[in-house]
C-alpha cells in the first residue's frame, strides 16, 4: 500500500495550493523566473483555466497522505502529446514538513504508472535545475536519465544555473505493479 494517494484537484483546498504558489522557496526550485507574487483572484482565475483544459494537454492532482488523508502537494502531468505519446510531469511537496521523506517518489510512481498504463504514453519527461539533488536523486531513483542540459540557463542568486531535462521511456519503468489509482 502506498504511503499517498493522488487525488483530483479540489477547488475546495485552493487557500493551500495558493499559499504553497505564493512561497518563494518553492517557486525558487520550480521557477526559470523570480517569485512574483500573484494575487488570491489572479491565481484562482489561472487554476480554473488549467482545470478547464485537464485531459487535453495536462493534468493536475493533490497528494494526500493515506494514512490521515492530509493534503502535502501538488503533482501535474503537463505537455500531454498524444500524437508522439509523451509528456511531462512535474511533483511539488508544498507541506515543507513531509519534504525528503519519499513522498515524491510515491506520488512520482502512481503518477508514472497512470501515464504508461492508462493514458498510454511512451515517454515522460521531467525537468530541474542543477542544484536540485533532491528532485534529480527522486526521478534517477524511479529510472529517469538524463537526456539534455541547457547550460547556464536561468538566474538564482545572482548566478547562472543550468537546467536537466529527464526522460523515461515506458519500456524502463518498472513499476508497473503500482495501482495507478487517480482517486477522485
Amino acid at each position: 500500500m502506498s504511503m499517498v494517494e493522488i487525488k483530483e484537484f479540489d477547488l475546495q483546498n485552493v487557500s493551500i495550493h495558493y499559499k504553497w504558489n505564493n512561497d518563494r522557496e518553492l517557486n525558487y526550485y520550480d521557477s526559470d523566473y523570480p517569485h512574483q507574487y500573484e494575487s488570491f483572484e489572479a491565481f484562482l482565475k489561472r487554476i480554473k483555466s488549467v482545470l478547464d483544459e485537464r485531459n487535453e494537454t495536462n493534468e493536475l492532482f493533490e497528494i494526500h497522505l493515506t494514512e490521515n488523508n492530509k493534503l502535502i502537494g501538488i503533482v501535474d502531468i503537463h505537455a500531454i502529446d498524444q500524437y508522439n505519446k509523451r509528456c511531462f510531469v512535474n511533483c511539488t511537496i508544498g507541506d515543507r514538513k513531509y519534504a525528503g521523506m519519499g513522498y515524491d517518489v510515491e506520488a512520482l510512481k502512481i503518477v508514472l504508472s497512470h501515464c504508461f498504463n492508462e493514458k498510454g504514453m511512451h515517454k515522460v519527461g521531467t525537468a530541474a535545475f542543477d542544484f536540485n539533488t533532491t528532485w534529480i536523486e527522486s526521478v534517477e531513483k524511479l529510472g529517469f536519465q538524463q537526456e539534455g542540459q541547457l547550460r547556464e540557463h536561468v538566474i538564482k542568486n545572482d548566478e547562472y544555473c543550468d537546467k536537466l531535462f529527464f526522460g523515461l521511456l515506458e519500456n524502463d519503468f518498472h513499476f508497473n505493479e503500482v495501482e495507478a489509482v487517480v482517486a477522485e
